[in-house]
């Protein structure tokens, strides 16, 4: 009776009435007793360690909610239980509390939602928080790079002549050369006059500045003057009193034929002739070049300060060029 009792299974285990013949099946007290008494738990491999150290920490409560769980369900719960436990670990080497979070640590993978299933890895083993890219490797910090600069770096000096390269030492001797040659033309040479050069004085053109110094008859349309110290040899424009003031007026045709007709003939004195300046207007200088000037009275021009000198009309043109001393 018990051979006719006794079934053959495919797998050649003997099979009697839900009893083998080694007694009914023990229920292992490990870790896998969280899958229902099936080797791993339950869920296809073998548990690693960490994963173990989990389950010994469930309570009796637990461990039954989890036996009934498909092995679905135990693959996600433990892969998140993984990554939960890798996250806490992670955040107590942050440091303390109030610092910025790199950017490894903001691109940590979230755990999946409900109903997802993360993706089986090789061997079929679920990629958990435990396993990463690159044989499960862990990545560290990016560094970020900025733009700062130590202020305490010592200030690098310029190289001296004779280190620079042959190309360099030409540039800069024709540079120099240039400089010298353009002061030797400008300052030593009558080559180019500089307005204002002139014992320190300046060629200006404000009619009303003009008119605050010496009067005015009519309002000039331009005007080209100079106020220089005079009879003073070697005073500087600080150091002197007496000035003279060289003006060049062009009226219009209405108010130069008034003061052509109001003007008195005056022949001027040898110490007060007006002479040709370089910074007179060209149409002027070739004006008094070509026919010779008509001599009038200054005193409708003097001013507060200036009541000596010396006035001209310039033939064939509206312009009137005093030559006034200060007393």
């Amino acid at each position: 009776m018990a051979d006719e009792n006794k079934t053959e299974r495919p797998n050649g285990e003997a099979a009697s009435g839900g009893a083998t013949p080694e007694g009914p099946r023990a229920k292992p007290n490990g870790p896998g007793a969280a899958g229902g008494g099936k080797p791993g738990g339950g869920i296809g491999r073998e548990l690693t360690e960490e994963e173990k150290a989990w389950v010994r920490n469930l309570t009796p409560e637990q461990k039954a909610k989890i036996r009934a769980m498909t092995p679905a369900q135990k693959k996600q719960l433990l892969a998140a239980a993984m990554l939960a436990r890798q996250n806490a670990a992670a955040d107590a080497r942050q440091g303390p509390p109030g610092l910025i979070p790199t950017a490894a640590s903001a691109a940590r993978a979230r755990p999946p939602g409900a109903g997802q299933q993360r993706p089986a890895g090789p061997g079929g083993q679920g990629q958990g928080a435990g396993s990463r890219p690159g044989g499960g490797q862990k990545q560290g910090p990016r560094q970020v790079q900025t733009a700062y600069a130590d202020p305490f770096t010592p200030v690098k000096r310029m190289p001296k002549f004779g280190q620079l390269a042959r190309h360099q030492k030409i540039i800069v001797a024709v540079c120099v050369t240039a400089i010298v040659v353009i002061a030797t033309v400008l300052f030593g040479t009558d080559w180019v006059h500089i307005p204002g050069r002139d014992l320190g004085a300046m060629i200006r053109h404000n009619t009303d500045f003009l008119g605050e110094s010496i009067t005015l008859p009519r309002k000039p349309v331009s005007t080209t003057w100079q106020m220089m110290p005079h009879d003073e040899a070697g005073a500087s424009v600080n150091e002197a009193t007496h000035w003279q003031i060289i003006a060049v007026m062009q009226f219009s045709y209405e108010d130069m034929a008034a003061l052509v007709a109001a003007a008195q003939d005056k022949p001027q004195a040898a110490d007060a002739a007006i002479e040709i300046q370089h910074w007179f207007p060209a149409d002027v200088k070739a004006a008094m070049q070509a026919r010779p000037p008509r001599s009038i009275d200054p005193s409708p021009f003097f001013g507060e300060r200036y009541k000596r000198g010396s006035a001209i009309i310039v033939t064939g043109t509206n312009t009137i060029v005093v030559r006034l001393l200060s007393d």
